[in-house]
């Protein structure tokens, strides 16, 4: 039998925590986003149908009958923008959750197996090469349009970077002295990967998972703007975007409220990005 000395991780996420509620930015951008998600939620009590379409209001500029003004299309932007924040928070929350599940769980092996590293590594590199958007427009053209081809899309491009990260935290906690002795004692790899290696990963899933968050808000901007794989029903910022390139001149609210939208989500899910980063690595803090 053998004794390991009892891990001190929970005591010190609580402290980092407590210090990241003192920082003034992460808390900013914690209230944006808690306001945007709570927007979402309450869409269908806060706006009315965002399928009505009502051709006599087109092209309505801001007033107290339409706070946001009305599209192209009639429809009232106020509700279009309500439900494109649950289309746009929904659909990365879920991309989201899942790249991080699949990236840790692939860090991680490929931080304690040579072997499966050797070959894991070499595939993440190569999907790393392309960018982001271009990878996913050629996975939603091969597998065609529609809410799952996006998903499974936006999701596929995370892994490889929230791989890499956790690999690398993987491998530092691979080298430490506790772990060769316990693995001297005869512990089984299971247990050393669930006692010691996976929690040292945790603290940089926390602060890519934020970075994760913003950049598929941008990709499903960027796609529902080139008017690629969501279906032209669902409201989206980026078709709001996209729509708004004809008419910018006679309706400039159509460009400004839905790239307001998004500037406000990124800018916030940054400032909490910024924040995690700073207390979970101090070492990478900015001047």
């Amino acid at each position: 039998m053998y004794t390991i000395p009892p891990l001190k991780a929970t005591h010190m996420q609580f402290t980092r925590l407590r210090k990241l509620a003192t920082m003034p930015s992460p808390m900013i951008g914690a209230g944006i986003l808690v306001v945007i998600i709570l927007l979402a939620v309450l869409a269908p009590v806060l706006g009315g149908d965002p399928h009505l379409v009502d051709p006599a209001n087109r092209l309505k500029p801001p007033s107290p009958q339409f706070a946001l003004g009305t599209d192209e299309s009639g429809r009232d932007l106020w509700t279009v923008l309500l439900f494109g924040a649950q289309t746009t928070l929904g659909i990365a929350g879920l991309c989201t959750l899942l790249a991080v599940a699949a990236g840790y769980v692939i860090g991680i092996l490929c931080g304690y197996y040579r072997r499966f590293d050797a070959i894991a590594m070499r595939i993440i590199d190569g999907m790393m090469s392309f960018p982001n958007i271009i990878l996913v427009m050629s996975l939603v053209g091969v597998l065609g349009a529609g809410m799952g081809p996006v998903i499974f899309g936006l999701t596929i491009v995370l892994v490889p970077a929230i791989a890499r990260v956790v690999r690398g935290a993987a491998l530092s906690a691979v080298g430490m002295p506790m772990v060769e002795s316990v693995r001297s004692l005869g512990a089984k790899d299971g247990w050393i990967l669930t006692r010691y290696v996976a929690p040292e990963a945790v603290s940089v899933l926390i602060v890519q998972t934020t970075l994760a968050f913003s950049q598929t808000v941008l990709s499903i901007a960027a796609l529902s703007f080139l008017g690629i794989g969501l279906p032209p029903d669902i409201p989206s910022w980026g078709a709001s975007l996209s729509a708004a390139q004809q008419y910018i001149y006679v309706g400039w609210w159509i460009a400004v409220f839905p790239g307001l939208a998004i500037l406000l989500t990124v800018l916030g899910l940054v400032l909490i990005g910024d924040g995690l980063r700073d207390v979970f690595d101090p070492r990478a803090k900015r001047n």
